[in-house]
């Protein structure tokens, strides 16, 4: 009997010191932070955490890093070479900052062996060294989110199988969805962005946003060698913001983009009508429209031609919007003063026109904003169509009442 007792003891001991030793192991965590207001925070942000009951470390790795105050950001940041950094902070400083900001965040618990999670840690830690911290940035393919994907990829034994939606995403649908509070960010967005942002993505190249990654994660399961599988998240936890923690709230403007739109052709159409009663143009207004179109123009092309930022070099937007006015601007003064007629307005009414005919048929889904500037534009060259047409027909009505008749 007190053999049987002794072997109880013994088994006891041994499970209660197992049950310790994973207790004091390393547990990964995937950290989803919702999305804030500024434009780098709109769409959320993805961390990773480790906990080392060992050594009592409690670390989150962030690849979302960057610093305003590197040598020419602004311009770096316009060319599409921004470098971001991984750097790692602890957990309780972390947490504050999102609660400070007014954002919940999203713990999800990975289901990892002690050797895959020892294989996380290190693979983080050499993440962060002075040597590899610094990676450059790619909104779309290559950030925060894909970086914590990447290394839980790499990091454990078999192939995850993740849990997908049916509904077809384009990269522009997504940020749509993310953007719908902030019409301009989401004009400014459609503006610089070009086709390729609106072909249909793979289930796996939407977890550049924090939530689809998330949302993934929920149902993957690891798929072993002999086909075995398990869940990759056991558990779930959510940081919300503390009460006295008030998130600001989305933008709301009377002057939106369609509002905007309208009042832009209602006051081109009553000044073409305007101008045609009075029998005058008023070309100062065309002066300030033209100037605006190419400096606009001048902003898309050079991201157009320049910017390593992806999407901006497929944006079919380049064909209307491009320094062209600014250059033809000269000459179009030149004929107004004189009140004569110039060629760039029925260059710049077929050329229009032709571009709102074909929208439909383009692969890009083109801004609101943009296409009520391009009818507000094309009723400035109808305008002086108009007027220098019925001018011209006027010369001639007068000449034919001043011809003498012949005598018989």
């Amino acid at each position: 009997m007190k053999r049987i007792l002794l072997l109880i003891v013994v088994i006891c001991a041994c499970f209660m010191a197992h049950a310790d030793t994973l207790a004091k192991g390393i547990e990964v965590s995937v950290l989803t932070c919702s999305p804030g207001q500024e434009v780098y925070s709109l769409y959320g942000h993805t961390a990773i955490r480790v906990r080392d009951g060992r050594t009592g470390e409690d670390e989150v790795f962030n690849y979302g890093i960057f610093d305003f105050n590197t040598e020419h950001f602004v311009w770096k940041f316009v060319l599409g070479e921004t470098d971001y950094i991984c750097a790692s902070v602890p957990w309780n400083y972390f947490i504050r900052e999102y609660e400070k900001r007014g954002s919940s965040v999203a713990v999800q618990v990975l289901n990892l062996t002690q050797a895959e999670a020892v294989r996380v840690k290190e693979y983080l830690y050499r993440n962060v060294q002075p040597e590899n911290r610094v990676y450059r940035y790619n909104f779309l393919t290559n950030n925060c989110t894909t970086k914590v994907m990447d290394c839980v990829e790499a990091c454990v034994e078999g192939d995850i199988v993740y849990s997908w939606t049916q509904e077809p995403y384009t990269y522009r649908t997504i940020l749509h969805k993310y953007t719908e509070a902030y019409p301009w960010k989401q004009e400014g967005n459609d503006f610089l962005l070009g086709a390729d942002v609106d072909t249909v993505l793979s289930h796996r190249a939407t977890c550049f946003i924090p939530d689809f990654y998330k949302n993934a994660l929920d149902g993957a399961v690891v798929r072993g060698e002999f086909e075995d599988t398990r869940k990759l998240v056991t558990s779930t936890q959510v940081w919300r913001a503390s009460d006295n923690t008030v998130a600001k709230s989305p933008e709301e403007l009377l002057a939106t983009p369609v509002t905007i739109g309208w009042v832009s052709l209602v006051l081109g159409v009553l000044l073409m009508g305007v101008e045609y009663i009075a029998r005058r143009m008023f070309w100062l207004v065309d002066v300030v429209l033209m100037t605006a179109h190419g400096l606009a123009g001048c902003l898309l092309s050079f991201v157009f031609f320049f910017s390593q930022h992806p999407a901006l070099d497929s944006n079919w937007l380049v064909l209307v919007f491009n320094p062209l006015p600014l250059v033809a601007l000269p000459f179009v003064v030149k004929a107004a003063w004189r009140d004569n007629f110039s060629l760039w307005h029925h260059f710049m009414a077929v050329w229009i026109a032709m571009f709102l005919l074909f929208i439909p048929w383009m692969p890009q889904n083109m801004p609101v904003l943009a296409v009520f500037v391009l009818v507000t534009l094309l009723t400035r060259q109808l305008s002086y169509i108009l007027h220098y047409g019925c001018a011209k027909s006027a010369r001639r009505g007068g000449k034919r009442k001043n011809t003498p008749k012949k005598k018989k």
